[in-house]
């Protein structure tokens, strides 16, 4: 197909976010073997004298609405994509009758106030994917509009520090990620700090720490043998940011919530380890700590299922399948997640 990708690219950024979900479903369309046109909403927005996204909304619709135009695309598909209005994607609908529109959202979907933008938008969409399962995943259900569960997707070549291979750490426990506005965050992390006892902890962008990103992230992670996976809430049925993949598709041994249902895809134990409590969590730290052999077969075996079921082209395929109605969708790992189709 020929697709326009209309997402945050964020080029201003330099590569800051390299690993961001949008490159990855970018290079998986490609692989699939399609064209894709990147449209980077956040950059356009920002052509201003301000530098403003606000301020620019109205551009980066208009300059959406003459991309189609010149590239006629079979797929429109949208990245979050706050600022593209529902009345852009009806001059879209009324100008390319036969194109789809899709949109696909991997921040969490439990807070009226930073997702509500989707729901203006159901009407006019073909299909919406979220990183979120269950009842959650079913409140975007419309007619017209399906819904389904994909998984945060990995990318070889992004993901690819193979950690469990290297044999040397300075850390057994890393969590790389804000408690900015978090308190429950910053206080699970607190309480880790106080009884981790001889565990050896590295903390990023959290407790006062300040923050890593791009290839210093990478350096971070390599000196690590065990990283703790947390979402804004880890009680979800399946979701979690996409700090899952960056990790375990990395080859460290992950450890992650019992709550987050996260067990559907990564069997634990063996892929992943999964922790009930903050005091389960230091007490399973602790014994892989102790025996980094069997640790680094857990980030072994989690590095290679993400990268067999969940890479950027998987899911990229998937969305493909999903929107245009091919029965192939029903063959991947997680549809069976999607429900009520």
């Amino acid at each position: 197909m020929r697709i326009v990708h209309a997402a945050h690219y964020s080029f201003v950024r330099d590569g800051r976010e390299f690993y961001n979900c949008e490159y990855k479903l970018h290079t998986g369309l490609c692989q699939a073997g399609h064209y894709v046109y990147p449209f980077s909403i956040s950059d356009r927005a920002r052509v201003n004298l301000l530098r403003s996204k606000r301020l620019g909304g109205a551009f980066a619709n208009k300059c959406l609405i003459t991309c189609c135009k010149h590239v006629e695309p079979d797929l429109l598909l949208l990245g979050h994509a706050q600022a593209i209005t529902p009345q852009t994607l009806q001059t879209l609908r009324r100008a390319h009758p036969q194109m789809k529109i899709a949109l696909w959202y991997v921040d969490q979907v439990y807070l009226l106030r930073d997702y509500s933008h989707l729901f203006a938008k159901l009407p006019l969409l073909d299909a919406i994917f979220v990183t979120t399962g269950g009842d959650l995943l079913a409140q975007f259900r419309r007619d017209g509009c399906r819904a389904a569960f994909i998984p945060n997707p990995a990318d070889a070549n992004i993901e690819r520090l193979n950690i469990d291979e290297l044999r040397e750490a300075d850390f057994d426990l890393v969590f790389i990620g804000s408690d900015r506005l978090r308190p429950e965050r910053a206080a699970l992390l607190t309480e880790i700090a106080a009884n981790a006892g001889g565990l050896r902890l590295g903390f990023a962008g959290c407790l006062g720490r300040p923050g890593v990103f791009g290839d210093a992230k990478d350096q971070m992670l390599k000196r690590t043998l065990l990283a703790l996976n947390l979402s804004d809430r880890n009680d979800v049925f399946l979701y979690s940011s996409d700090r899952i993949v960056q990790l375990a598709g990395n080859g460290i041994c992950t450890l992650t919530a019992s709550a987050s249902g996260l067990q559907a895809l990564y069997e634990p134990d063996k892929e992943m380890v999964f922790f009930d409590s903050t005091s389960d969590l230091v007490a399973k730290a602790r014994r892989l700590a102790a025996e980094p052999t069997r640790a680094r077969a857990i980030g072994r075996a989690g590095r290679i299922k993400t990268h067999a079921c969940y890479s950027g082209k998987a899911v990229a395929d998937f969305i493909c399948a999903y929107v245009m109605d091919d029965p192939a969708w029903r063959d991947f790992p997680w549809a069976s997640y999607c429900g009520g189709q």
